[in-house]
């Protein structure tokens, strides 16, 4: 099984888009991630508090950068980050949870919508492993 699958599965198990990256990067040893830290990401689904801004993928992907590099080298954060923010842009066409789930505007908690989204945990799990680990 790929590695980026169980972000997948933490996901699809009831975990909102952010916390599910984190969780993963700490259930697979890749990132130290207090408890603290993952409660905080529990506002973070669906765009901030389901206002469809920018996707949770997004924001605990750039934290867990920060996480490893932040304090050491802010030059590797900004580096690391925008190669991050540009993969997803380029697989997705918008960091807008708005404008990711817009088909699913008018049913937006159905089985489908959650796998759709659940393929963008999974993808972009698997760029930010690599990202962290070069």
């Amino acid at each position: 099984m790929e590695l980026s699958k169980s972000a997948r599965d933490l996901y699809l198990q009831g975990y909102n888009c952010s916390e599910s990256i984190l969780h993963f990067l700490k259930q697979n040893n890749i990132l130290n991630v207090s408890d603290e830290i993952l409660s905080a990401l529990t506002g973070f689904r669906a765009g901030i508090a389901g206002n469809g801004c920018i996707c949770g993928v997004v924001t605990a992907s750039i934290l867990a950068i920060g996480l490893k590099y932040g304090s050491i080298d802010k030059k590797e954060v900004e580096k690391k980050t925008k190669i991050f923010y540009e993969k997803f842009k380029e697989n997705y066409k918008s960091h807008c949870c708005r404008i990711l789930t817009r088909k699913f505007k008018d049913n937006f908690n159905t089985k489908e919508r959650r796998e759709f989204c659940s393929e963008i945990v999974e993808s972009m799990a698997k760029e930010l492993v690599e990202i962290l680990n070069n």
